[in-house]
């Protein structure tokens, strides 16, 4: 019953501050606004109250999404330098592997022919360094002949040369030339991990053929993951280095991790008009973590002065939001507004255009904090029109 009693009472109110309102055309203000009249009793019989816009310290959180990358230096593709065949393979699928570490051998009939060479060339090496000091010796004494220590010198050279490329070329193969010189031949090269990781995939089996340059197996250092976040134009510039963000894996709700902004790219993508940011992961235990997961964060902003109102005092219409300002003598403007942050009960209002001052009204500016929602049903069919 005193349901149905207030309803009727508020019905004649409104009823009463439509016959009160200005015409269409003097509701409309010097920016564009709606005002809307009341007397005393209509303002305390629904209870309406005002007051300043406040100046609070408020931080909140910009939210994109991302997903979980690894830098190029930390994957790697791991080749084998030459042809031939796949003699063995030394690890598994999901491995832990060190940087160095042999992780397959590669069979061919050519690295005995280059062994071969370098083991001729080294001896080479050591008959001309031999000749050269004999030359050398023998000019000390007065015996040498000038030409003929040239030709001794031309020869250690040549030789010094063709040993070291030999050389090199069996380091690069993973055979170690010290081996080789004193008459061990290797059968097969081993094929190393360039990098420290797990093995993500493996491409190639026992006794499969391999051509130069072909990818045995990828290897990912997952300890080196971040988040590229991809976050809208319209907040890129809210977003600082340093800041610190929580990520949420999209598929392990219960999961969250921790990170800072590292760097956010220089380019905006014209597609999605959003720009990447860059967010170093801090330390996780007991988690599995794998590249291109797909991630959801919350970036967290400084605190900051800003304006800011109650959430009751904003009302949306025509998916715009708007407050009205108390201009004294029961009239209220009602002003477009831009809202950021919300926290704790108040939102931060930027005024689309700012309210000018008039007599009557305070400073600072002076708002509906309550029973805003009434004089935007008041205004309903001055919005129709």
């Amino acid at each position: 019953m005193r349901r149905i009693l207030y309803l009727t009472v508020i019905a004649m109110l409104l009823t009463g501050c439509k016959r009160e309102q200005p015409s269409a055309e003097e509701m409309e203000h010097s920016h564009g606004e709606a005002v809307v009249e009341l007397t005393d009793q209509q303002i305390a019989t629904i209870g309406i109250a005002t007051g300043p816009v406040q100046q609070r310290r408020m931080s909140g959180n910009i939210k994109a999404t991302g997903t979980l990358k690894l830098a190029p230096q930390d994957r790697a593709e791991v080749t084998s330098l030459i042809s031939g065949i796949t003699q063995r393979i030394l690890v598994n699928e999901g491995q832990p592997v060190a940087k160095g570490q042999t992780l397959a051998l590669v069979e061919n009939t050519e690295i005995v022919a280059l062994q071969k060479d370098y083991l001729i060339a080294s001896r080479q090496l050591a008959l001309s360094q031999d000749a050269c000091r004999r030359q050398q010796d023998m000019r000390q004494q007065g015996a040498g002949i000038e030409r003929n220590m040239q030709l001794a010198q031309a020869e250690l050279d040549m030789a010094a040369a063709t040993e070291q490329g030999l050389r090199l070329q069996l380091q690069q193969l993973g055979i170690d030339p010290q081996q080789v010189a004193e008459g061990h031949f290797a059968n097969s090269v081993p094929v190393r991990s360039p990098i420290a990781g797990v093995v993500g995939e493996m491409l190639v089996s026992t006794g499969s053929y391999l051509e130069s340059g072909t990818v045995l197996m990828r290897i990912y250092d997952n300890r080196a993951l971040h988040a590229d976040i991809n976050v809208f134009e319209t907040d890129i510039a809210r977003i600082k280095v340093g800041q610190k963000a929580t990520l949420q894996l999209s598929d392990h709700a219960a999961t969250l991790l921790t990170g800072t902004v590292s760097f956010i790219t220089a380019a905006l993508d014209n597609d999605s008009k959003s720009a990447s940011v860059h967010i170093s992961l801090d330390p996780a235990t007991g988690i599995t973590l794998l590249p291109n997961m797909f991630v959801t964060a919350a970036i967290h902003q400084d605190e900051q002065l800003c304006n800011a109102v109650p959430d009751e005092a904003i009302v949306m219409n025509a998916n715009r939001r708007y407050v009205f300002v108390n201009l004294g003598q029961g009239r209220f403007s009602r002003q477009e507004v831009i809202t950021g942050i919300s926290q704790q009960g108040y939102t931060q209002i930027t005024f689309i255009d700012q309210p000018t001052p008039t007599d009557g009204m305070a400073e600072p500016i002076d708002i509906v904090v309550s029973k805003a929602f009434y004089l935007q049903s008041m205004l309903a069919d001055h919005d129709h029109d």
